[in-house]
């Protein structure tokens, strides 16, 4: 008796391995054509897969995107990115960019509570004598 697989076609037989899975196993993804030919972009892909997991690593890409589109960088051109980081290097070398661009509305001001929460059986702020969800908890 074979084992039930769903996932088989009714005409292979069970134990007959799929070429479809052999082909989709091998699959790497392919890199766009302008990087295809150039070594450097290998080694770079390469270089990137090994340390994209590194939380530093992501913090700072992350870091070097904002900077990019605060300076009104299209992130998806090859071109405009290389052309950014030629022209910031200097900067880049110096570690000018290791914290975030400023927010443009300004410092995000924290909201402070000034008083305990009132509960729903408590009695209620207003002074009535009242459970605060038969006074003021029922009008909000």
């Amino acid at each position: 008796m074979s084992f039930w697989n769903p996932f088989k076609s009714k005409d292979e037989p069970a134990s007959a391995p799929s070429k479809e899975k052999e082909k989709t196993a091998d699959v790497v993804p392919e890199l766009p054509k302008e990087l295809t030919d150039s070594p450097e972009a290998k080694g770079m892909m390469a270089m990137f897969y090994r340390k994209w997991k590194d939380p530093s690593f992501v913090k700072q890409l992350k870091t070097l995107a904002a900077h990019m589109q605060k300076d009104g960088v299209n992130i998806k051109s090859m071109n405009d990115v290389k052309a950014w980081l030629e022209k910031n290097k200097d900067a880049i070398d110096a570690g000018k960019f290791k914290e975030p661009p400023p927010m443009p509305g300004g410092k995000v001001e924290t909201f402070v509570k000034t008083g305990p929460d009132v509960g729903r059986n408590d009695p209620c702020t207003c002074g009535s004598g009242k459970k605060y969800k038969k006074c003021c908890g029922a009008k909000a």
